[in-house]
């Protein structure tokens, strides 16, 4: 289960000297320590590929708690979230004591929040890249079994309150 991010000495000596302590905190916040477990590895003894999208999907759906989009609340609205892509790629190996953080943020959302792209990064305490996940999705009406039209208001605030991507745009 991932922790929050508090091992701050490794990620602040890569941030430089000019980014403040707000900037720090609100980076800080954003990550979360991730560990492995041994039957997490495949025969090469390196992070199995469906773990990463286990640990992104766990992680969005605690960002998307986290925001006021809990499963209460999609049960009374009546919406769920429905993914068309997901992609990963694996940039370097992932090993049972490799120390890997995970970011989750939004690059793309219409503004009706009828459609987004949610951006996972999986980075070692030196700032590298180990994998990106790339998840395409929309709300689907749980009764009518088709998109959400409207998104219900507290759907769309909850996703405009999660981290953005410096390349963050409305679609």
């Amino acid at each position: 289960m991932p922790i929050t991010f508090l091992h701050s000495l490794n990620i602040s000596c890569n941030l430089g000297a000019g980014v403040d302590n707000l900037q720090f905190n609100y980076i800080q916040a954003s990550m979360k320590y991730l560990s492995f477990r041994w039957s997490d590895l495949d025969p090469n003894f390196h992070l199995r590929h469906s773990c990463y999208y286990d640990l992104a999907t766990q992680e969005r759906v605690e960002k998307l708690h986290e925001h006021g989009i809990t499963i209460d609340t999609m049960k009374s609205e009546n919406v769920g979230p429905v993914l068309f892509k997901e992609q990963c790629e694996f940039r370097r190996e992932i090993h049972l004591n490799s120390k890997i953080y995970l970011t989750t943020k939004l690059l793309k959302m219409k503004k009706d929040c009828s459609f987004w792209i949610i951006q996972h990064e999986f980075l070692s305490d030196e700032g590298q890249l180990h994998a990106l996940i790339s998840v395409e999705g929309s709300w689907i009406d749980t009764i009518k079994r088709r998109i959400a039209r409207p998104v219900p208001e507290v759907i769309v605030s909850g996703m405009d309150a999660i981290l953005k991507t410096e390349d963050f745009e409305y679609v």
